[in-house]
């Protein structure tokens, strides 16, 4: 039921991004529709780490004890990783809304944003391996990161599938 609410999140999510960041017709202003979008986009991704956290919970079997530990930290994980989250929001956003004139200079620009955000997110990574080793066995830690990866790559997958290549 959980899997069900996050492919949904993920789905609004992916039609919430490409309705309004590459919407060209619409009467409102530029600085309503972007206020809009910002809304859009902080309800559902509000929405996708609740079904996330879920997802963790029911995939990742916790002890008692394990769990009074890993909470905690898992919350202090996924909050550092929202930053690069945030960060390629405002990525997707400013390409959305230099789409149609984008130049080399911004696309080599945004490019280099994009592999620095990956870099930041194996950063983050790696800096909570240890981190969670000492309060979980290795091959749950392990279990954890293949959660949270395959959760990653659904997400990608459904925001990527929205986005025009550049022309």
């Amino acid at each position: 039921m959980r899997r069900s609410s996050f492919l949904a999140a993920i789905g609004i999510c992916a039609l919430i991004m490409s309705g309004t960041l590459f919407a060209q017709e619409q009467k409102q202003t530029q600085e309503q529709q972007e206020s809009q979008t910002r809304a859009a986009v902080e309800v559902t991704r509000a929405d996708i780490q609740a079904d996330r956290q879920a997802l963790v919970a029911s995939n990742l079997p916790l002890t008692d004890e394990q769990a009074k530990v890993f909470w905690p930290l898992y919350r202090q994980y996924r909050a550092e990783m929202q930053t690069v989250g945030d960060r390629l929001v405002n990525l997707i956003d400013n390409y959305g809304q230099n789409y149609e004139s984008l130049t080399d200079e911004q696309a080599a620009q945004m490019m280099k944003e994009y592999l620095k955000m990956q870099q930041d997110t194996i950063a983050i990574k790696n800096k909570y391996v240890p981190r969670f080793n000492k309060v979980l066995p290795a091959k749950t830690v392990m279990r954890f990161y293949q959660i949270e990866n395959k959760m990653d790559l659904i997400v990608m997958l459904a925001v990527s599938s929205q986005i025009p290549l550049a022309k």
